[in-house]
């Protein structure tokens, strides 16, 4: 019987996939236009997921340009996010759906679909994977370094604000040594802080302490700083130093000594590397 049950699933779950089959969709990472670091995007839904089709009728593009604007404006026309373009000069959305609930209401619990995604193939480590996930969560979204996901259904009209807020966790922010960092990777004030003020502030943007990352010379933005740093190289670091993961040789750049970003926090984690080093029995909790 459990095993009729199980080729049932696999029946249903296979006309799913083929039922998301729409001219102009993609299903993997296209040809890259450089080998620049790059944030790409996904539509993400979970197995039962109602598809919008908003990688195809231009939602997702359009949601993208107005995060980038705004984090342009923010950082007074300075610099904006390296978004993955695909050679057409168009952005790069791939549909992705999951075996399982596109989500867990359970606190920070993105890890089955970090593991997910990284087994089917969206582990690059030159790139941060933002999904836009067709579900409702408490939060309006979760990211660390590599993986992160925006929750279309929570966020109503703030998109734009939810979307910088989220990838500037992406690009580890605020770090342990930023100043006023509080709640674990917030601040009290600014688009970091409960408000959403549209405010990068010092703290974050051009604050000149060299002990410090500084978001300008994150290597994904663009024009890029003479001398950039990769956050998921700093984050992992951090994790192993915290938690002996993952594997892998990851250093802090020699030029950041500030005490507070060496000793890291308790709960240091890097979304990097969860496949193929983890194990499904840790994701149980997940429903299929």
């Amino acid at each position: 019987m459990q095993k009729i049950l199980l080729t049932l699933l696999l029946t249903l779950f296979t006309f799913s996939l083929l039922a998301d089959e729409k001219p102009g969709r993609f299903f993997e990472d296209q040809p890259d236009i450089d080998d620049d670091y790059q944030i790409h995007v996904n539509y993400f839904l979970g197995k039962k997921g109602k598809d919008k089709e908003r990688d195809l009728n231009g939602w997702i593009e359009k949601e993208v340009k107005k995060i980038d604007d705004l984090f342009f404006k923010m950082t007074k026309n300075q610099q904006r996010f390296k978004f993955d373009y695909r050679k057409d000069g168009k952005l790069d959305v791939s549909f992705v759906r999951m075996d399982g609930k596109a989500l867990n209401n359970k606190g920070w619990n993105m890890n089955y679909p970090d593991y997910f995604l990284q087994k089917n193939g969206f582990n690059n480590p030159k790139k941060i994977y933002f999904s836009f996930v067709e579900a409702k969560h408490r939060d309006g979204g979760m990211m660390g370094p590599h993986h992160g996901y925006l929750f279309i259904k929570s966020v109503g009209k703030k998109v734009s604000p939810v979307g910088v807020h989220e990838l500037l966790h992406g690009l580890g922010f605020a770090m342990a040594c930023t100043k006023g960092v509080t709640r674990g990777k917030h601040l009290n004030t600014g688009i970091l802080g409960p408000d959403l003020k549209q405010s990068l502030g010092k703290a974050v943007y051009g604050h000149g302490d060299p002990t410090c990352p500084d978001l300008k010379d994150s290597v994904y933005l663009t024009p890029t700083s003479d001398d950039p740093y990769d956050p998921l190289t700093i984050q992992c670091a951090l994790a192993q130093k915290v938690r002996g993961y993952p594997p892998g040789k990851f250093e802090i750049p020699s030029r950041y000594t500030h005490k507070k970003l060496l000793k890291g926090r308790k709960d240091e984690w890097c979304t990097f590397g969860v496949y193929p080093n983890a194990n499904e029995e840790w994701f149980k909790d997940w429903k299929k």
